[in-house]
Parts: C-alpha cells; sequence; structure tokens
C-alpha cells in the first residue's frame, strides 16, 4: 500500500493522485499528459525535479495525522505477523 495524495494538475486543473514518493519529480497528468512537478502542498511547482540519489531512503512526509497513525498500525500488523 502506498500512500497518495491529490494535486491539481497546473494546465488542465483536474485532481490526480500522486504516490508521495513522487513528491519533487515529475509527473504526467493522465488527463491531458501535461508534465509538471509533484507537491505535496498542492502547489503547483515550477522548479527543477529532484535527481534519484538526492531522495534515497528518505521516509515520506505524513501531513495528514490519520495517515501517520494509518502507517504505525499497518506497521505493527507487519511486525506482529512476521514469524520469530
Amino acid at each position: 500500500m502506498s500512500i497518495r495524495f491529490t494535486q491539481s494538475c497546473p494546465t488542465c486543473g483536474r485532481r490526480v493522485q500522486i504516490r508521495a514518493s513522487l513528491v519533487g519529480y515529475n509527473v504526467v497528468c493522465q488527463h491531458c499528459s501535461a508534465e509538471f512537478v509533484a507537491n505535496s502542498d498542492g502547489e503547483s511547482g515550477s522548479s527543477a525535479p529532484k535527481s534519484p540519489e538526492n531522495v534515497l531512503n528518505v521516509e515520506p512526509i505524513l501531513a495528514d495525522p490519520l495517515m501517520a497513525r494509518v502507517e504505525a498500525a499497518l506497521k505493527r500488523a507487519a511486525d506482529q505477523s512476521s514469524p520469530v
């Protein structure tokens, strides 16, 4: 399960669901095929995309407290189900 957020496409204005791991990267709108930088704060980005080597081993930012609780519950469930 991946964490996702929605962002408006700066070209067509439609809402696009984006994986949180793609924040800072160029993404393509599935509605109009416009390319833009994914920003979890909802702003349409004009800054240069991040390079993959700069974002490896970085935890996604959990801005929503509910999502943080869900992630913690999933981690606990995975830890309990794994054999010792």
